[in-house]
């Protein structure tokens, strides 16, 4: 085939090139967790996938009309904003969301509305790329838990649930992050949208099989995980206790797929016939007619990048000192709930009458240094999990226990200039808004916790400390002690 000496060829090549140099940071970045999170491992195989669609539709792609849309540009106007205000802020799910969006928006402005249009399907499955869901494992955890008691208790044995903690007579089984089933619907949903479009010609048959292959690795997980604490318990707690339950898990994930694809398999629709390319090359579109869209496109990124680069990553000369402001005392105590916050300006623990204080300050929102972030864990997650909560105006409270039993209680918000809320959403925003006006994205957490040892005296003490603190002016902590 000489496809390569087509211009509509050239063109997406050319486009692709240039989309790669200018979001390079981004594309990166994504790279970098698909390396690193196993959860993302097959995004490595969508761009080889969409590849394979456009091949596809190369009858229909080549003998294409390029016509260059100028409408397309309100949507690249917006999308490379979506990208700056997620850049500036740190959310780097957005940002990458963007990135991504970006290079069919750039096919859409330079080649036209049916070029657009053919590869539609292929510009939505390209968005698979972007590592995004992980937000919804506490979710997904909780889901299972409740899936695996309610099978525990239709099977007889006695269960005891607390959090994320199942105790039944044999033994006491965590629902962990690598329980929740993230992985499983990621790649399920991933696969399913494929398999829908390549096996049905109508959108509702489609979107039906999608939403299956959503509805079936939720289900599955439950009862996979149900299965796990049902060997361990006829066992003895011998088998599916250690490494061997994530294998029994990738098994039994690989049969659900099979079942998915041999159920969606009988109501295939017949493939359409193939089309003969009749002028591999196809009509000849000289360079001169996207020069308009070219240019516009390079005035707005060109643009944005410059703007990005002259405001991004203030750094605030506020240097609270959170020890004198609260009275803390130093402790030694070695705590094992403690709140995991990376790379914080300071950090402050301390004690005001028997309440334990975490105070984690940033003095910036960098890329690795941010007070809002998914790595970032209000309590050890590998070691306590969530009881119950309440969530008040200012503060939120919960409750958590280890897997001896242990219980303690936290009471914590988070400041900023201009907000002060427990919903780390609103403060991802508020900072996210203040970074597209070039300012500081200062700001700090702040904890207080105290064991629950079933003393109404000890819980009393919490909630009116919780009450004076979070109620009092935090907010005028990040405008004083200015450093010289």
């Amino acid at each position: 085939m000489t496809f390569w000496k087509s211009s509509i060829f050239k063109y997406l090549i050319a486009i692709f090139i240039v989309w790669g140099a200018v979001f390079f940071d981004s594309i990166s970045s994504t790279v970098a967790i698909w390396i690193r999170s196993e959860t993302f491992t097959h995004c490595f195989i969508i761009l080889p996938i969409c590849i394979y669609l456009i091949k596809l539709k190369w009858t229909k792609l080549n003998n294409a009309t390029l016509q260059p849309s100028y409408i397309s540009l309100i949507f690249v106007v917006g999308t490379i904003f979506v990208w700056l205000f997620g850049s500036m802020a740190q959310v780097l799910v957005i940002e990458q969301l963007a990135s991504f969006a970006m290079l069919p928006m750039m096919i859409w402005c330079v080649m036209g509305n049916q070029v657009a249009r053919i590869l539609l399907f292929t510009s939505f499955f390209w968005l698979f790329s972007v590592p995004a869901g992980e937000f919804l494992i506490p979710q997904l955890q909780e889901l299972t838990a409740d899936i695996t008691v309610f099978a525990i208790q239709l099977t007889g044995i006695p269960v005891f649930r607390e959090g994320l903690y199942i105790a039944i007579p044999g033994g006491l089984f965590e629902v962990a992050v690598a329980c929740s089933g993230i992985r499983y619907l990621i790649a399920s949903f991933t696969l399913g949208t494929l398999f829908a479009y390549l096996n049905y010609n109508g959108l509702k048959k489609r979107l039906i099989f999608i939403l299956f292959s959503i509805f079936l690795p939720l289900l599955a997980n439950g009862i996979r995980a149900y299965g796990i604490v049902m060997i361990a318990h006829l066992s003895d707690m011998k088998y599916a206790t250690g490494v061997d339950h994530l294998i029994y898990g990738w098994l039994f994930f690989g049969l659900v797929i099979l079942i998915m694809f041999t159920v969606g398999g009988r109501w295939a629709d017949p493939l359409p016939k193939t089309e003969k390319l009749e002028n591999e090359a196809g009509p000849d579109y000289p360079v001169s007619s996207i020069i308009k869209p070219v240019v516009a496109l390079v005035f707005i990124l060109g643009v944005s990048i410059g703007y990005k680069s002259a405001f991004e990553n203030p750094v605030s000369p506020v240097n609270p000192d959170f020890a004198a402001s609260f009275n803390l005392d130093e402790t030694s105590n070695t705590a094992t709930w403690l709140p995991i916050f990376h790379n914080p300006t300071s950090v402050y623990r301390g004690t005001n009458r028997d309440v334990e204080f975490f105070i984690a300050y940033y003095n910036a929102n960098i890329q690795g240094q941010e007070l809002i972030n998914g790595r970032n864990k209000l309590y050890n997650i590998e070691k306590w999990s969530i009881v119950s909560e309440d969530r008040n105006p200012t503060y939120r409270s919960m409750q958590i226990i280890d897997n001896y039993g242990n219980k303690r209680l936290l009471s914590y918000t988070y400041v900023t200039p201009w907000r002060v809320t427990h919903k780390s959403l609103e403060i991802k925003l508020v900072q996210a808004i203040q970074a597209l006006f070039g300012q500081a994205q200062n700001g700090y957490l702040i904890m207080l916790s105290v064991p629950d040892d079933k003393n109404e005296k000890t819980k009393q003490v919490l909630e009116n400390m919780s009450q004076q603190i979070f109620n009092d002016e935090l907010q005028s902590l990040l405008n004083e002690s200015k450093t010289e």
